[in-house]
């Protein structure tokens, strides 16, 4: 199956990522709070626009739209005081990974959605230090509300019943691990 090939392969990357931001620590403060969504913001407006862009979504069975979360953390950051012209002028990711076809982008999205299940603890995190709810400033992090679950599982369904050939597999983990490294750097930069 894909995605436990998926969650083997990129385990370290994933593990190393979660250091690096220390999510837990940057959620003590609204000013650290703010950070993270930014670096968030940077990643994920540049990647949901590449998806959007690609056809033949419906040979996966995803809609790229229902997946978007580029607009909750633009809610969010409003919420925390940034008007139009600031969120325009945030920095993207200057390195995202390329997404020229519908495997390269299942990989780079395997990293987006796997953030979604760390957000159910980071909501919590975020309402009880800061008082943010999902309705006021924590949308991102309760992207999916309850139905985190659900929508992992039906990504994961369709990830492993369209990569049925190693050719598609080995692109689709390839971009997976190029997304966790342009993360990484990312957050990096900007942590």
């Amino acid at each position: 199956m894909m995605m436990a090939r998926l969650k083997a392969t990129t385990r370290p990357l994933h593990e190393a990522v979660e250091a690096r931001l220390d999510l837990f620590r940057l959620t003590r403060s609204i000013e650290g709070y703010a950070r993270a969504l930014k670096l968030f913001y940077g990643l994920h407006d540049p990647l949901e626009g590449a998806f959007a862009r690609l056809p033949g979504w419906d040979r996966v069975g995803l809609d790229p739209s229902e997946r978007r979360k580029a607009h909750l953390l633009r809610a969010d950051l409003r919420r925390l005081g940034l008007d139009e012209a600031a969120l325009d002028a945030l920095p993207r990711c200057p390195t995202p990974p390329p997404v020229p076809d519908l495997p390269a982008a299942l990989g780079a999205m395997y990293v987006l959605e796997g953030s979604t299940l760390g957000g159910r603890s980071i909501r919590k995190r975020v309402e009880e230090a800061l008082g943010l709810t999902p309705d006021d400033g924590c949308a991102y992090f309760s992207s999916y509300g309850d139905r985190v679950g659900p929508m992992w599982k039906a990504f994961g369904a369709a990830v492993d019943a369209f990569a049925t050939e190693e050719e598609v597999r080995e692109s689709i983990e390839q971009s997976a691990v190029a997304t966790f490294r342009a993360v990484d750097a990312w957050f990096a930069d900007g942590a």
